[in-house]
């Protein structure tokens, strides 16, 4: 029933929240789980920087392919730690860090590897909240090509 699952993570405690479930379908059913973390694209970071320098008197001195190396850096070094932990149980475990934003890169990644399902954590805002702040669960949610596993949890959880 379960080949792959795809589990985005965004390098918090709340977006593991998910991981022990799907580590439990995975154990069930022998799927390989794909860890995913979204990255930063240089064009965004300079469009950030850019926004910045209309700034009076604030120098923008950042170089956006210095930036987003180091956060794909700092996400191969995340990813790897838990994919290091997961294989030592015995999982077949695969890492993705696709550039962009995070509910199209979360999409594009469970659809080029034929997901069968996306586990991953929401915090549950609805109505205004979500319109006012966005919801990447919603957005995998509604798009997914796959069944989707949202693992809810609430503010404050996870905090350590």
């Amino acid at each position: 029933m379960y080949r792959r699952i795809v589990v985005p993570l965004d390098g918090s405690a709340v977006g593991e929240r998910a991981l022990a479930h799907a580590e439990a379908i995975a154990e069930r059913f022998g799927a390989a789980l794909t860890l995913l973390h979204a990255t930063t694209p240089p064009s965004t970071i300079a469009a950030a920087e850019a926004a910045a320098g209309v700034i009076p008197n604030v120098p923008v001195t950042l170089d956006p392919g210095e930036i987003a190396t180091e956060e794909q850096e700092e996400a191969a070094r995340y990813l790897g730690g838990i994919a290091e932990r997961l294989r030592a149980r015995g999982l077949a475990v695969e890492i993705a860090e696709p550039e962009g934003d995070s509910a199209a890169a979360i999409l594009a990644v469970a659809s080029e590897q034929g997901a069968d399902l996306i586990a991953m954590t929401t915090h549950g805002h609805g109505g205004l909240g979500r319109l006012v702040l966005g919801s990447v669960a919603d957005e995998v949610a509604r798009h997914a090509p796959c069944p989707v596993l949202l693992v809810r949890v609430h503010d404050g959880e996870g905090r350590g």
